[in-house]
């Protein structure tokens, strides 16, 4: 169905390649790059469309950490601090909460329990505007450890009647 995520084995965007790159850096050798790896001074040009988010039960849910400002004005939710299983409740869009909440969970705790990156293009069918396409990564963090503890993901929007990068 063209309204569901369709998960790819490699980002198209530009902006997830280069945030990707940049993850496999902050790896090295390990098989997730940690939390404290991240500097935000690194990659401010990504902030506003960055989602960090806490595992909560290992991977049941997920408490948002940060939820950039271009985000929140894409989707019309401030989401800093709420679960993932919270998402769409109070949005200014018209949009299904449940399908929301759905996808958002899907895509992380694929990432999570996959403990790799996960590249995802997905229409914004909850919120019935199809002519935008979000491009976004999902990938998990450690927090100290070997263990995923958190994801850290993006979501660049194209509309559909353009190419990714125009």
């Amino acid at each position: 169905m063209a309204e569901e995520p369709q998960f790819l084995d490699a980002p198209e965007h530009p902006s997830v390649i280069e945030l990707h790159a940049y993850l496999e850096r902050k790896r090295g050798d390990r098989e997730m790059p940690d939390r404290a790896d991240i500097d935000p001074a690194e990659i401010v040009r990504f902030l506003p469309n960055i989602i960090i988010a806490e595992a909560i039960n290992g991977g049941e849910d997920f408490r948002t950490r940060l939820f950039g400002t271009a985000l929140v004005e894409l989707l019309g939710e401030e989401r800093t601090g709420k679960l993932l299983s919270e998402f769409g409740e109070e949005s200014s869009l018209s949009t299904d909460p449940e399908a929301v909440q759905r996808r958002w969970l899907h895509i992380s705790r694929r990432a999570f329990t996959g403990r790799k990156p996960v590249f995802v293009r997905v229409p914004f069918a909850a919120s019935d505007r199809l002519y935008l396409v979000g491009h976004a990564i999902s990938a998990p963090l450690t927090a100290g450890g070997t263990e995923p503890a958190q994801t850290i993901g993006a979501m660049f929007v194209v509309h559909t009647d353009r190419q990714p990068g125009l």
